[in-house]
This record gives C-alpha cells, sequence and structure tokens, in this order.
C-alpha cells in the first residue's frame, strides 16, 4: 500500500506527524508498478492515491487530517522509506494531476502478474510419535500476516519437542553454532500434531493463539486466528477490560490471545484416532517471538465445560510400573492447566539445556586445552602458603590491611586529606569513566603512575610542576575534556593546576587502626541470610533456614554413635560449598558477570 507522511509544527499534544495510507496496493514480487500521490497542503480533502492508474482512497492516521502546512527546512526528503526494492522514474510535480493523466503514464506490457496463494492443504508431519504431540518450529518463514503464495518454499525445521497435549506456555529457546542464546529468525511457524481419540459425532472446538494460525482436524480447517496488524502508537497498548470465560469456571485466555470456536463432524474410524494439527505464526516484523498460552479444546459432552485435547501418553502413570493407564481429560481449568504448565515448563527447561549443552560442546576441545594451560601456569606458580596455617584469603587481607597502614603512616595526613578529599573527587567523577575504567586514548588517570605517562597523544597527561606540559590541564582548559556541555568549573580547574604545580602529589589515603578493624562474627541468622544472597542470590527458605539454625551446639561433641558434631564453622564452610555447587549460584550472577563482559 502506499504511505504519505508529513510533519507539521510541533503542538503540545506531540500529534504533529500526519499519515495517508491507500486503501488499494499490490502484491510483492510482482514486477514494476506505477504508483502516484496528489495533495495540496492545508486541504486534506485534496489527497489522491493511484496504483498502476488505477484511483485509491485512504485514510489518515497518526495526527489525523490536518489543515497546517508542512515543517520547512534544509532537511533531506525521503520517498520509499523502509521500502525494498527498485524506484525509477521519480518525478514531482507542482500541480494536481487528475485520474486520466495518470492513467495515461501506466502502460502495461503483457499479462498481470499475479501472486496466488497456495492451496490449503493439511501439513503431513513426519514421526509423529505415538501417543504424544509432536511441537515442531520451522524459522524463516517469508512473512507473518500471511501463509505461503504459489513458489515459496515451507522452511526447513529447526527443532522439535514432544508434549502430550495441545497446550503450549512457550516456544523452546534458540541457541547459536556455540550454545549461545540467540533470537529465532522470525518469523517462526508452529506446528503442533498428534493422534487423538475423539469420539464420532459433531464437537465444538477451542483455539487459542495469539497470531495467525489455522487449526486442522483430519484434513479440513475447523478454526482460524488473524494475523497482528499494527503497533500500538509510542509503545501505549490499548487498555481493554479482561476477557470473560466461554463458560463459567473455564480458564480465561491471556492478555492479547485471540480465542476463536469451530466445529467438526468426526467420522468413524477403524482406528479410532483423529490427526490434529495446528499452525501458528509465530513473531515477525517489529513484533516479539512469544506464543502466549497456546491451547486447543474440546466442548464436553455435557456441554458445561472444554478439555484440552490429550494424547495416550498424557495419563502415563506415576507409580514403579511406568504403566500406561487409560486416558482421561485435561480439563481448561486454572486447577488443572497450572500444574500441567508447571510440568511443561521443566520438560522444556531441559530440553534447552540439552540442546544448550550440545552446541556447547562443540567448543569443548577449545576450553580443555584453554584449562591445561591454566593448570600448567598454575603448576609453574604454585600460590605462597601463609605461614602460619591461616586460610590464604585472611593472609591475603590481613597482608593488604598491614600495607595501607603503613603507607598511610609514612603520608602527609593534611596533604593526604586533601588529595583524597577535594582532587580525587574531582578525577573521579570526571576522568575516570573514560581514563579509568577505560583507558580511551590509551590514557589511564586513575593513578600517580599512569598520570605520568603518555597516551596516544605521545604528550604526557600530567607532568609535576609544569601546567603548559600537562596534557590534562592543556585539554581541560580548552574545554576538551571532559567531553561534557558544561565541563569543570573555574574553582575545580583551579584546584587541579595548584595540585599540578604542587607537584602532583598522589598520597596513600589515611588510614587508622579502627578504619581496618574487623567485624564482629555475625551470629548464625544473619551469616544464613547473608551467605544466600551473596551466593545464589535468594534469601533461604523456611526449610533451608530449619535445616541449618536447627543443628546445635556449637562446638564439636561425640555422639552416642562415635561421630562427631560439627562445630559453627565446620557447618557455615559446609553450607558454603554446597551453595557454590548449587546451579542458582550461576543464576545469580549471571547479571553481574554480564554487566562486566
Amino acid at each position: 500500500k502506499l504511505s504519505f507522511l508529513f510533519a507539521t509544527k510541533l503542538s503540545s499534544s506531540e500529534a504533529h506527524w500526519h499519515r495517508w495510507d491507500s486503501q488499494l496496493g499490490f502484491p510483492v514480487g510482482t514486477g514494476w508498478h506505477h504508483i502516484a500521490i496528489a495533495y495540496r497542503f492545508g486541504d486534506p480533502k485534496s489527497i489522491r492515491g493511484w496504483v498502476n492508474g488505477d484511483p485509491t482512497q485512504g485514510s489518515w492516521s497518526y495526527g489525523g487530517e490536518t489543515t497546517e502546512p508542512p515543517v520547512v527546512d534544509d532537511d533531506e526528503i525521503r520517498i520509499g522509506n523502509g521500502f525494498e526494492g527498485l524506484l525509477d522514474a521519480i518525478a514531482v510535480h507542482r500541480g494536481l494531476l487528475d485520474d486520466k493523466v495518470v492513467a495515461s503514464r501506466f502502460h502495461r506490457v503483457g499479462k498481470p502478474r499475479v501472486v496466488k496463494p497456495q492451496p490449503e492443504v493439511m501439513p503431513n508431519l513426519a514421526d509423529v510419535p505415538d501417543g504424544r504431540v509432536l511441537v515442531q518450529l520451522s524459522a524463516g518463514l517469508p512473512a507473518h500476516d500471511r501463509w505461503l503464495n504459489e513458489g515459496e518454499p515451507w522452511p526447513t525445521e529447526s527443532a522439535r519437542w514432544v508434549g502430550d497435549s495441545f497446550l503450549l506456555p512457550r516456544i523452546p529457546l534458540h541457541f547459536d553454532a556455540w550454545g549461545i542464546r540467540d533470537a529465532w529468525n522470525a518469523p517462526v511457524l508452529l506446528r503442533m500434531a498428534g493422534d487423538v481419540e475423539l469420539p464420532p459425532g459433531t464437537h465444538r472446538f477451542l483455539m487459542r493463539g495469539r497470531a495467525l494460525g489455522r487449526l486442522w482436524i483430519n484434513g479440513k480447517v475447523v478454526a482460524r486466528t488473524q494475523p497482528i496488524t499494527g503497533r500500538p502508537p509510542d509503545g501505549e497498548e490499548r487498555i481493554i477490560p479482561i476477557a470473560e470465560p466461554p463458560l463459567a469456571g473455564v480458564r480465561v485466555h491471556g492478555y492479547r490471545q485471540q480465542e476463536v470456536f469451530g466445529e467438526a463432524t468426526i467420522e468413524p474410524r477403524d482406528s479410532g484416532k483423529s490427526r490434529v494439527v495446528l499452525e501458528l505464526v509465530v513473531g515477525g516484523k517489529g513484533h516479539r517471538t512469544e506464543t502466549g498460552e497456546v491451547c486447543v479444546a474440546m466442548l464436553s459432552a455435557d456441554g458445561k465445560s472444554y478439555n484440552v485435547l490429550v494424547g495416550q501418553a498424557f495419563c502415563l502413570s506415576k507409580n514403579t510400573e511406568n504403566r500406561l493407564e487409560a486416558c482421561s481429560t485435561l480439563p481448561l481449568t486454572d486447577a488443572a492447566i497450572e500444574p500441567a504448565l508447571s510440568d511443561m515448563e521443566e520438560s522444556l527447561t531441559e530440553f534447552d539445556d540439552r540442546r544448550r549443552r550440545r552446541a556447547a560442546a562443540t567448543q569443548d576441545a577449545f576450553w580443555q586445552q584453554r584449562h591445561e594451560l591454566a593448570r600448567a601456569w598454575v603448576k609453574e606458580n604454585p600460590a605462597p602458603q601463609p605461614p602460619d596455617g591461616s586460610h590464604p584469603i585472611d593472609d591475603f587481607i590481613a597482608s593488604k590491611i598491614d600495607r595501607a597502614i603503613a603507607a598511610s603512616a609514612g603520608a602527609d595526613a593534611r596533604q593526604a586529606e586533601h588529595f583524597h578529599g577535594t582532587i580525587l573527587p574531582i578525577l573521579r567523577e570526571n576522568c575516570f569513566r573514560c581514563h579509568g575504567e577505560k583507558d580511551k586514548g590509551g590514557l589511564k588517570l586513575d593513578s600517580r603512575e599512569a598520570a605520568l605517562k603518555a597516551g596516544d597523544s605521545e604528550i604526557p597527561a600530567v607532568v609535576p610542576g609544569d601546567l603548559e606540559a600537562s596534557e590534562l590541564i592543556v585539554r581541560i582548559r580548552a574545554g576538551d575534556m571532559p567531553p561534557t556541555e558544561d565541563g569543570l568549573s573555574k574553582q575545580q580547574i583551579e584546584l587541579l593546576e595548584q595540585w599540578v604545580k604542587d607537584g602532583a602529589p598522589w598520597p596513600a589515603p589515611p588510614v587508622t587502626e579502627s578504619d581496618v578493624t574487623l567485624s564482629p562474627v555475625v551470629g548464625d541468622e544473619a551469616f544464613l541470610r547473608r551467605v544466600y544472597l551473596d551466593t545464589v542470590g535468594v534469601p533461604p527458605t523456611a526449610d533451608e533456614a530449619r535445616a541449618f539454625l536447627g543443628e546445635s551446639p556449637f562446638v564439636p561433641r561425640k555422639e552416642p554413635d562415635g561421630t562427631t558434631q560439627l562445630s559453627r564453622s565446620e557447618r557455615r564452610q559446609r553450607l558454603i560449598e554446597e551453595l557454590l555447587d548449587d546451579d542458582r549460584f550461576a543464576d545469580g550472577w549471571m547479571n553481574f558477570w554480564l554487566d562486566l563482559l
């Protein structure tokens, strides 16, 4: 379709964009087309459009029609913004053209090239497990708002997962060749197929999906959902009321999910099973690759509820015999669906983990080599052991404290207080972001040694006692640093200049014995809360807290059976090791490492 967009002077309502869209359009992939638009600014009724010589009406959107003139400036004019194809013979006329003139500009050679949709045929999915429901994903569908046209191939299978019912909360995750989370090549074609026992007769079916979809039963389309059209302006969704259930007690469909119904007549069959296939388009241009809660259900015999279609394996017994029992139903109610979704999410998570690990295994040889090099380096460079037999981390902290106290004792207290209270905050707030955390221009300013060096400019940033030779001062005076609109204040510049004149001293921070006195050992309750938050990122559950706090006393003692009860420190050490082995430890620290990387 044609779109004509222009902007008027910005108003308080911000509705200064005005777009006209034509009703008539043309299918893609059909060769050259002649299009034209005529409009007299100030007269919204004058808008006209033509496609291949045929006039077309249209409608205004965004700010709607307006009599205001457009913004006139020295900016660019965009023709075909977002258009993929070729443009030729573009002309701009100062006068309005009529239908006769525009029609005379269009000359077709040969017959019209028409794109037709492919005939609708129920897909024949191979290797559908007996008694199960196959979920097939095929990435790279040509469009999200239509089915295939003639000549277009169906995308090949990207992944498949097997469930027990026509219920799905989400599609599996997608990973690249290294096992790293990646986006699907949307739109994605989702197909669910299974052989379901349906009693003979005419039945009413319910289908829920977010976007374009169709439900097949024994080769016939029973229900359809419509494609997602358009996006909300400025990302603001239209507020809609909560959906009403189709019957009392039935689970309500999710937000932005379509709910459609259809009827199908089931003929008596020797096998007693009917092939059910659900096709859904997931994602697309401007849309998230998400399905929402998808389901296919059938009205019960008494007409009072709906039951999700299930395969025979849905009733797999949980007893030790692991045998199949007579298949029951899965009512479309919150009480029945919530546990089923929980089990399904667990199965999908395991499926995602297997695919991710399988892809990541292709890099095992590389990481094994890295680990071998690391182990060899550690073997050649063993960590020094504390002479008193204390823990290496405790010894490291104590050594750092001793060095800080010694360095502070040798520094001028007044000079240290001035530098760390006045000069260093200026550098930290205005310079460290680019020349501390990073080394833009090959320069770092987070230590005296680094500040005395030259960056890519080969000019020292700081030359003690020489303002004119100090590139830092030269750039600050010129307003080049920091790269902000206001730069440093006059007082801040004078403070830095005086600091350089005085020799750019960088004394150790003032530290006293009281500043580094170790805190007392916390109680078990505080320790338990902190260690959980520091490792797995969540507080302990009530059962976990009782299991840890219930162990007493806190000193070793012999039990009647000869075992020794753990001391407080031993119990804490054991808990730390258990939490470090917990899978949640990686989850809890993932955000931190992603930010660093």
